[in-house]
């Protein structure tokens, strides 16, 4: 079966994986546009019933709460059963999530609807798709995670600015059906396009064939590739959760995920608050996307020569200067520079979460151990939104949100010096 293996990844000039890359992508772009673009309702949702800007980002925190916790699950499927079946349904219940959302007329049924139906129908739009495109290669992963990730960025680019022109011309509900019926439309049929793993399709991961052929100098470095990519190499879940690594892992990704959700959520709100029109101010969260795609691409490449961790720094010391800027930033011009700086940051650090993860942990459980890891973004993503919306019904401005989520990023770098990799007893 492996010669198999290595006989159809030798004679074919393309490679599967690439594939579902792309499957992931889309995927990844539909569900992660959804979610950035909720800051374009909040304005609508408190004019239309006179909530709180806490009540209406609570809806947010539920959502990125429900969709952290419920990634552990879905993670732990895809490890098993693969990640078609489960990414399908997830698909659906975004798509009729939203599609219910635009007849909400309480308080709960934003909760309901958009929350907990919508919050997990967003849970396999990370995890379970690193975790995919993670079996499906050992060189060339940093990249093939950074494009996946770029699937993030673009979903924010293009959204976002679809969702102001949507709602500008249409009003909030009927946008929210049109987008309901996008996600259903692109993310079931992507979904059977994923597979579990090479041996599916009776290959081998990218670059393993190559790692396992040469001289006895080569079979040092096969050797490691072979425990990178086995199933039965590395740390279970239960194993990784008693290492300090791990939950210093957790601890970076919730205080990074206050400050990039809090900052998504409400850049948008910020900018019509400083008297900037709608359109020039959905064009932030463009720069936002576009440039994150490039920090994406360009820092996943980075990671394979620099590895995880060092790349990791590098974004987040970038992300916290931007943060410090937006504090001062009032002109179109200084906003615009804000955007791009920190989309490049934010979007290069996504990548990396996954690959630091498979660099300490291995990949035997690395779909549900970036599935826990997950309910890092699930608490930064439930306190980020409800926390800028209770500021903002407080102090009127957003400066306070953004300074806290600046602070955030700086205990991040801290934390993230500590972290070293756990010695695990091999039997």
């Amino acid at each position: 079966m492996k010669s198999g293996g290595v006989d159809q990844a030798k004679a074919s000039r393309f490679f599967y994986g690439w594939v579902v890359v792309a499957a992931a992508f889309c995927v990844a772009l539909v569900a992660y546009g959804i979610q950035y673009s909720f800051g374009i309702f909040i304005d609508p949702l408190k004019a239309d019933f006179g909530w709180s800007g806490a009540l209406v980002g609570g809806a947010a925190s539920l959502f990125m709460f429900s969709r952290g916790a419920l990634a552990i699950l879905t993670g732990r499927i895809t490890d098993r059963h693969g990640p078609r079946i489960i990414v399908a349904i997830s698909g659906l219940f975004l798509g009729l999530g939203l599609i219910l959302t635009s007849q909400s007329s309480t308080a709960w049924q934003l909760y309901l609807f958009y929350g907990l139906m919508g919050g997990f129908g967003l849970s396999v739009a990370y995890a379970p798709l690193m975790a995919t495109v993670s079996r499906w290669f050992v060189s060339k992963r940093g990249l093939a995670i950074g494009i996946v990730a770029a699937g993030i960025g673009a979903g924010t680019a293009v959204m976002s600015p679809l969702a102001a022109h949507l709602v500008a011309t249409y009003g909030w509900r009927l946008s929210y059906i049109i987008i309901g019926l996008l996600a259903l439309i692109i993310i079931i049929p992507g979904a059977f396009l994923l597979r579990r793993s090479p041996d599916e399709k009776g290959l081998l991961p990218l670059g393993k064939a190559e790692a396992t052929a040469g001289d006895e100098e080569n079979s040092n470095i096969a050797k490691r590739e072979d425990s990178l990519t086995s199933e039965s190499a590395g740390f279970s879940l239960k194993e990784a959760a008693r290492t300090r690594a791990f939950w210093l892992l957790l601890a970076i990704i919730i205080f990074w995920s206050i400050c990039v959700q809090m900052t998504m959520m409400y850049i948008y709100p910020h900018a019509t608050v400083l008297g900037i029109p709608w359109g020039v101010a959905a064009s932030f969260m463009s720069v936002i996307g576009i440039s994150s795609i490039i920090g994406r691409l360009a820092m996943g490449a980075v990671s394979d020569r620099l590895g995880g961790k060092r790349t990791l720094f590098i974004c987040l010391i970038l992300q916290a200067l931007a943060m410090f800027w937006l504090l001062r930033a009032t002109d179109i011009w200084m906003l615009y520079l804000f955007a791009a700086v920190f989309g490049f940051a934010y979007g290069g650090c996504v990548p990396q979460l996954p690959v630091i993860a498979g660099e300490i942990f291995e990949l035997k459980s690395i779909g549900e151990i970036v599935g826990f890891q997950m309910l890092g973004v699930a608490i930064g993503g439930a306190i980020g939104p409800f926390l800028g919306g209770y500021v903002f019904d407080v102090t009127g401005t957003y400066n306070l949100a953004f300074l806290v989520s600046g602070m955030c990023t700086i205990i991040a770098l801290i934390l993230l010096t500590f972290i070293k990799v756990p010695r695990k007893v091999r039997h």
